[in-house]
C-alpha cells in the first residue's frame, strides 16, 4: 500500500529563472528513499501563518537537518555560534510534532529535527558542543563528509533503535554543532557517541517516534540507513 511520509524542511535561496530567490529546498535522496520502499515523500516547508497544522491523513514524518533552533524555545538567549535560525520553521516543525503524536503518526527526527524533538519535549540544547566541552570528536564535519563514517555510536539494547539496526555499535556522519544538553519529558536516550554527546532519542510514550543526529538520507547504501527508513515506510 502506497504511504504518505510527510518531511519538512527549510528555506535557501536558489538561482532560478526569475533571479535568486527563496525556495523550499530538500536533499532528493529523502524522496527516492521514501519511494524505494513503496512511500510517497510530501515536502512541508515553513509555514507562516497557520495556528494549527494537520498530518492525520499521513502515515510517517520526517523532520529534516537544517539551521539552529531558536534558544528562546527552551529558555536560553542567542550565544555566538547559533545561526541561520528560523522562527517560521520552528514553529510548523513543533506543530507537525504536536499533531504527529496526538494521531500516533509515526515519526523519524534527524540531526535538527532530533535537537528539536527534545525542545518539543521541554529538553534544552547545548549551543555548541566544542564550548561546551565535547573537544573528542568534531562533530561539526565539513559538506564534503556527509556522506562518510565520521565516528561510532553505542547503542542501548532496550531501545527501538537497537530493534531496528540489531547492533550495539555502528558508524554514523555528522555534521552538527549543537546537541542535547538536558533530556525533555517522555523520552529515553538510545545512543551516544565515545565522547558523551547524545546520538540517539525516542519517545517512552504510546507515540512511535525516533530522534537521531546522524543523516541516514546521505548514505543510502549504508545498511544501517535502510533499516531505519523501511521501519518508518512500513
Amino acid at each position: 500500500m502506497n504511504k504518505l511520509i510527510g518531511i519538512s524542511t527549510g528555506i535557501k535561496n536558489v538561482d532560478m529563472a526569475p533571479g535568486n530567490i527563496p525556495c523550499v529546498v530538500i536533499n532528493n535522496d529523502f524522496v527516492n528513499l521514501c519511494n524505494s520502499y513503496g512511500s510517497t515523500a510530501v515536502i512541508i516547508g515553513p509555514q507562516s501563518n497557520l495556528n494549527n497544522i494537520d498530518i492525520s491523513n499521513f502515515d510517517g514524518l520526517i523532520v529534516s537537518g537544517g539551521g539552529d533552533i531558536n534558544p528562546n524555545m527552551y529558555g536560553q538567549d542567542v550565544e555566538d555560534k547559533t545561526s541561520r535560525i528560523s522562527d517560521n520553521r520552528d514553529s510548523t516543525e513543533l506543530k507537525l510534532f504536536k499533531s504527529a503524536e496526538k494521531n500516533m503518526i509515526k515519526t523519524l527526527a534527524i540531526c535538527r529535527g532530533n535537537q528539536l524533538l527534545n525542545v518539543y519535549k521541554e529538553g534544552t540544547l547545548y549551543q555548541d558542543l566544542y564550548d561546551s566541552g565535547f573537544t573528542e570528536i568534531n562533530h561539526d564535519k565539513p559538506f564534503e563528509d556527509a556522506r562518510s563514517h565520521i565516528h561510532d555510536i553505542h547503542i542501548d539494547k532496550e531501545s527501538k533503535l537497537y530493534s531496528l539496526v540489531e547492533e550495539e555499535k555502528i558508524s554514523v556522519n555528522s555534521i552538527h554543532h549543537q546537541g542535547i544538553n538536558t533530556l525533555g519529558k517522555d523520552l529515553k536516550i538510545t545512543a551516544k557517541s565515545p565522547d558523551g554527546v547524545i546520538e540517539g532519542i525516542e519517545t517512552t510514550n504510546d507515540w512511535e517516534a525516533i530522534g537521531i543526529q546522524w543523516h541516514p538520507e546521505n548514505m543510502v547504501e549504508d545498511k544501517y540507513s535502510k533499516l531505519i527508513f523501511e521501519w518508518l515506510c512500513s
